[in-house]
């Protein structure tokens, strides 16, 4: 069974280098590992080329494609029975794909399978992606299953699909640039491909500020369109609107963008609806600044 690691890179050249050597750790021995830089101006491609090992493919592009871009660019070379996804600021932890191979022969209908995942800010490991003694949906599930955390507490970092997933729906599609793997997800999953999870902690995701100032808006509209790829019925779409536009509104809250989240709060829940929630919310960062100015 052999796995294609596929990590798309810009501008990253220390981070991507540690994500590089995380894959060529791994306890697992059947991959390959395609590293995409997408026309890096740092020194990326030049540490790139100091690893000597043929499980390593790289492929650099001459100008900036985006990450959607260059992992379809990777899928379509990529010779492995499964996918598995790193983010170049991410890095697996040594029994990753092992992990993957002993779940995908244990359930071979599986599709699309998630792990855990140890969450580093701060200079410091701060908890899970989820808790593991969750209990997750396996198996066949609703496109919208993709759409936000509340079912399946995925990030791509931790994510693996089947090669014939893919085949069956195609890939990334490149119009989107938030939330993109989302959208795939939903229309995966939609398709009937069997969802797997495994709730040991296997890579580490790394949160930091190019991740945290993120458009919140144009989240919440991929995320429209991830939700009309999985063919929820309406009123299941109304009910996940309503939920993510409360989660966009109070990142923008917290954010220090209070109009921001009121305009978004009014059209989706209607006036009086949004006033009430964003009365639940702590007071926003800038009226709290405000406040100490006085």
């Amino acid at each position: 069974m052999l796995f294609s690691v596929v990590m798309p890179t810009y501008n990253r050249a220390e981070r991507t280098a540690a994500a590089v050597r995380s894959v060529l750790a791994q306890t697992e021995a059947d991959f390959e590992c395609f590293v995409v830089d997408d026309g890096s101006t740092d020194e990326t491609r030049q540490v790139l080329a100091r690893f000597d090992d043929p499980r390593l493919v790289l492929v650099f592009n001459e100008r900036n494609r985006g990450q959607h871009a260059c992992r379809n660019q990777a899928i379509r070379q990529a010779r492995g029975e499964w996918i598995s996804f790193l983010d170049s600021d991410d890095v697996y932890l040594p029994g990753r794909l092992a992990a993957m191979r002993r779940y995908a022969e244990s359930a071979p209908r599986t599709g699309f399978l998630f792990t855990n995942g140890y969450v580093h800010r701060y200079g410091r490991i701060i908890g899970l992606l989820f808790d593991p003694a969750r209990e997750l949906p396996r198996g066949k599930v609703p496109g919208y299953y993709a759409v936000g955390d509340e079912f399946l507490p995925y990030v791509t970092t931790m994510v693996a699909v089947r090669r014939t997933a893919f085949e069956q729906v195609g890939c990334f599609r490149e119009d989107l640039r938030i939330l993109e793997d989302t959208e795939l997800y939903s229309r995966m999953l939609e398709a009937g491909v069997e969802v797997g999870a495994i709730p040991e902690p296997l890579a580490v995701r790394f949160i930091h500020e190019g991740q945290i100032t993120r458009d919140h808006l144009k989240d919440f509209e991929e995320s429209l369109v991830a939700l009309r790829s999985s063919g929820a019925p309406a009123e299941v779409q109304a009910r996940i609107r309503a939920r993510v536009a409360r989660e966009v509104a109070e990142h923008l809250w917290r954010g220090a963008e209070p109009r921001r989240a009121r305009e978004l709060l009014a059209r989706e829940l209607g006036s009086v609806g949004g006033a009430f929630y964003l009365k639940t919310l702590a007071p926003s960062p800038l009226l709290l600044a405000a406040r100490k100015a006085r």
